[in-house]
């Protein structure tokens, strides 16, 4: 008998994402305060903060956002790291009070060249957005060499869409001011993630057994047959009772010891729940021994299949005959009619 095994199954799951981009606020406006006042970005804290609607960012909710990118003229200083934080709300504040937004989420650095059309946030972790009004913040948090007034690209809006504090180097109070005014920006983001594999509902098919002998040879044989396309488990009890392991059956079993044996099996087809367990018990003897040790066994009905294991009246032409016994046992044979 072929070596035995334990069979483990594991479940996979499917990775789904699409990658895409979204660019907001190409209106052909301009500042210079917001995303960040470069003339005055040589002291830490300076600071500048947007506010983006849903209805700007259609299409977008449900997004991991990977990078965030503003659009200059130019950037006209150097040395100096910026930080982006985010944040989504479920009210937009107008920033009538000039009370900028705390707690936010710090999602990526940069620190960008002189010279540079493109301020660029590559973030360490993507940030999903749920769907309200997003805050944008670009923060001055370490600063050295030279800095200047820096044209950014976006479109001006009827309400302070924008707020930005500056400090004077000599100074400890800032300078707070809003903004008609939102720059435009670029998303690159993915819609999709982990997707939970489908749990299965129909039962695979059980399998059927075939045993029988050869002329000459001292041996039971036996042929499990599936009914449908599928993967079939088996093991064995052997007659001093023990069992072997649950294993994947790929070739004919043969018996040589004489005694009584058990043999139980179940398929699992894909996309299906494993079929039910079925046994077949056999006896290793001469003919007498056989049918001495099935004396008792009494048969409790009689089914018969074709190969496609549809069920049919009797059996015609090459037929699986399945025989349930009163012990709840089953035996299934081969036979042309």
């Amino acid at each position: 008998m072929k070596k035995l095994f334990t069979f483990i199954a594991v479940a996979a799951m499917a990775f789904a994402a699409q990658a895409d981009v979204l660019t907001v606020c190409d209106g052909g406006d301009t500042n210079t305060s917001v995303p960040i006042y470069g003339l005055y970005a040589d002291v830490n804290g300076t600071i500048g903060q947007m506010i983006y609607t849903p209805a700007l960012l259609d299409g977008l909710e449900g997004g991991k956002i990977s990078q965030v990118k503003f659009y200059t003229s130019g950037i006209n200083f150097s040395g100096v790291t910026l930080q982006l934080s985010m944040k989504d709300l479920e009210t937009r504040d107008n920033f009538s009070d000039y009370v900028y937004f705390t707690d936010l989420m710090e999602v990526a650095q940069t620190t960008p060249s002189e010279g540079d059309t493109e301020l660029v946030f590559n973030l360490s972790q993507p940030y999903t957005y749920e769907g309200g009004n997003l805050v944008l913040e670009v923060k001055v948090i370490a600063t050295e060499g030279d800095w200047g007034t820096t044209t950014f690209y976006g479109m001006n809006t009827e309400y302070a869409a924008s707020y930005y504090h500056y400090w004077y180097s000599w100074s400890d109070t800032p300078s707070k001011w809003t903004a008609n005014f939102l720059p435009k920006v670029t998303f690159d983001y993915e819609i999709g993630g982990v997707t939970p594999p489908v749990e299965p509902t129909v039962k695979t098919g059980a399998p059927t057994f075939h045993g029988y002998t050869e002329d000459g040879i001292h041996a039971y044989f036996v042929e499990i047959i599936p009914t449908e396309p599928s993967v079939i488990y088996y093991r064995v009890q052997y007659p001093d009772g023990t069992w072997t392991e649950w294993a994947e059956y790929e070739e004919i079993l043969s018996f040589t010891g004489d005694g009584k044996y058990r043999v139980e099996a179940y398929a699992v087809a894909d996309g299906k729940l494993k079929s039910e367990d079925i046994a077949y018990e056999f006896v290793v003897a001469p003919l007498t021994g056989i049918e001495e040790m099935n004396a008792d066994k009494q048969v409790a009905g009689v089914r018969y299949f074709n190969l496609a294991g549809q069920e049919v009246q009797e059996a015609n032409g090459l037929t699986i005959v399945v025989t349930t016994y009163t012990d709840g046992t089953t035996s299934a044979v081969k036979v042309v009619k």
